[in-house]
């Protein structure tokens, strides 16, 4: 059997008798409820910054709730417990916000950490356990998944949950209510954890829930946006499935390993989500939507009868006429295809499972059936030359098919980062966690050059090839955040498929939009968190954001 990639905790089955019985819990009160009850801990649930910007037409995914706080939220509001989410995504100063909602106003606190919001994680943390030194903090997603050893060195975090959390949270949480935790903690699964002393601990892996289908249904009113002005956006993220069958050298996966959903449970979900909020368009985020054959054609039957728009994410290896017949039959605008590079070196450093040849037939596949197709590309993975981008440039100019492109960025957790570490291009794995924080996906990004090619020639690359973009599937959102950032006006309207989709001028006021850097953001650019020589190659030619935004700051912030 290959090497895994990953913590091979992650490759663990949830499957003993704790498990079992709050996995029925959570299809127990998903039918019926338990009313809240004011006795038991309140726990609320903050959901931090992220620098991310996204393209013209998929604005949309940045302001949406997404379903892993929903489900954390939703297993703890059926078990009864007070449950607020706190979302500063885009407020201004997303620290003194969420510190604001929180102290004084919960029993425990739940963070969720992702690869970009590090500091910011460790400074809410910080101030919440200086104010309130008795509210425990626990914390899950990727980022405390994926590097648990930081978060207990480093964080004032009591709790980091690995992995999957709806069976760890209603654990952790019935015996804090309890007050067993002293008692109890050495025995819950899939966690890390303070003892008496403040020395920090791992418990045995948990591991993936092996029956998708007790997750409950989604409640999407838990968060704030729900209560605002114009209320829940009509777009949403979901999936039916978790895991992924390939293990790509930069891709990190909390759920390695593939469930899905019964095609029953997910027609329930879906009627849930429609009658109750009304949804019209979902991005479907299973990170290999059409993986297997048989399965991809039940789903399809299940959403068509919904009558919603829809993207997903797949392999160019895992698509045929079939396939794709049955997703523009059931409502699919575009699929989103992780070409990454078409060199040959390239994709198998990478692990990718691909080649230049299934990506070029599982485009003319996808625009056979009529549905368009989505390049989300890479500059920089390891083994790319000169030649191989100068080609990856003219298939994007030629078709005008890209969705996203990136730099190569080190995800905590995956084999480009061990191997980053190794080599010294990352100092330290804080200075590192720091300098995400900061990376937005434009084309001014400073970039980890592990590829050894010249950062000129990385740049005018990524720019050509942000410069393709194609439109995104909600052109008619309405949800802007009041703080909301917008780049790069972009006067070219690329190929006719374009205009005719979205019309003229479709990208003429921005090309992308986010929320704000975080004030003091200046602090983790490459010449404060690398090397001269790592800063040198991927930073001396332009000037990014975080540097712009000390300009911006006033002094009595600083």
């Amino acid at each position: 059997m290959a090497r895994k990639s990953l913590a091979l905790e992650l490759y663990v089955n949830a499957d003993d008798s704790v498990d079992h019985r709050y996995m029925h819990q959570m299809r127990e009160q998903d039918i019926t409820p338990v009313s809240t009850d004011p006795s038991l801990p309140r726990f609320t649930l903050v959901v931090g910054p992220s620098p991310f910007t996204m393209p013209r037409g998929w604005e949309f995914f940045l302001t949406s709730p997404y379903e892993g706080a929903t489900y954390i939220s939703t297993v703890l509001h059926n078990a009864g417990y007070p449950v607020r989410i706190v979302d500063v995504r885009y407020d201004l100063d997303p620290l003194q916000s969420a510190y604001d909602q929180i102290v004084g106003q919960t029993d425990v606190m739940g963070l969720c950490t992702f690869e970009d919001n590090f500091p910011f994680c460790r400074e809410l943390m910080a101030k919440v356990k200086e104010a309130e030194p008795d509210v425990p903090i626990i914390c899950g997603g990727s980022l405390a998944t994926s590097v648990p050893h930081i978060f207990m060195e480093s964080t004032a975090c009591d709790v980091a949950v690995i992995s999957e959390g709806e069976i760890t949270i209603l654990e952790l949480m019935e015996s804090w209510a309890a007050d067993r935790w002293e008692i109890d903690l050495p025995k819950i699964k899939g966690i890390w954890y303070r003892d008496g002393e403040g020395k920090h601990k791992r418990t045995p892996a948990r591991g993936q829930m092996m029956d998708l289908d007790s997750l409950p249904r989604m409640r999407l009113d838990l968060w704030p946006q729900a209560k605002s002005p114009m209320g829940l956006q009509p777009q949403i993220i979901s999936s039916y499935s978790r895991g992924c069958k390939m293990d790509c050298s930069f891709c990190y996966r909390t759920t390695p390993q593939v469930r899905a959903k019964s095609p029953e449970k997910m027609d329930r979900d879906m009627a849930w989500l429609k009658d109750q909020y009304n949804i019209d368009f979902s991005f479907f985020v299973d990170l290999t939507f059409s993986s297997h054959r048989g399965q991809t054609l039940e789903i399809c039957d299940v959403i068509k009868d919904h009558d919603i728009r829809w993207t997903c994410l797949t392999r160019c290896a895992d698509m045929d006429a079939p396939r794709a017949t049955a997703m523009r039959d059931a409502g699919c605008d575009i699929i989103l295809y992780g070409v990454e590079s078409l060199g040959k070196d390239v994709l198998k450093e990478a692990r990718k499972g691909s080649s230049e040849n299934l990506t070029v037939r599982a485009m003319n596949t996808t625009f056979d059936a009529g549905i368009r197709f989505g390049s989300l590309l890479i500059v920089g993975l390891p083994n790319e030359s000169e030649e191989s981008l100068g080609h990856m440039v003219e298939f994007a100019e030629t078709y005008n098919h890209v969705t996203r492109v990136k730099y190569l960025s080190a995800m905590p957790g995956t084999t480009v980062y061990q191997q980053a570490l190794a080599s010294g291009t990352i100092r330290s794995e804080i200075d590192h966690l720091n300098w995400l924080s900061v990376e937005q996906a434009l084309h001014e990004d400073e970039f980890l050059n592990v590829s050894g090619l010249a950062e000129k020639s990385c740049r005018d690359a990524y720019k050509r090839i942000y410069d393709a973009y194609q439109p995104g599937p909600v052109m008619d959102f309405k949800h802007y955040p009041e703080n909301f950032q917008y780049f790069h006006p972009q006067p070219e309207d690329g190929q006719e498929r374009s205009t005719s989709y979205a019309g003229t001028q479709w990208r003429s006021r921005w090309s992308s939009a986010a929320g704000p850097l975080v004030p003091t953001s200046d602090r983790f650019t490459l010449d404060k968190t690398a090397s001269p020589e790592v800063a040198a190659a991927g930073s001396s030619l332009m000037e990014c954001g975080a540097k712009r935004l000390q300009s911006k700051v006033p002094a009595s912030a600083r």
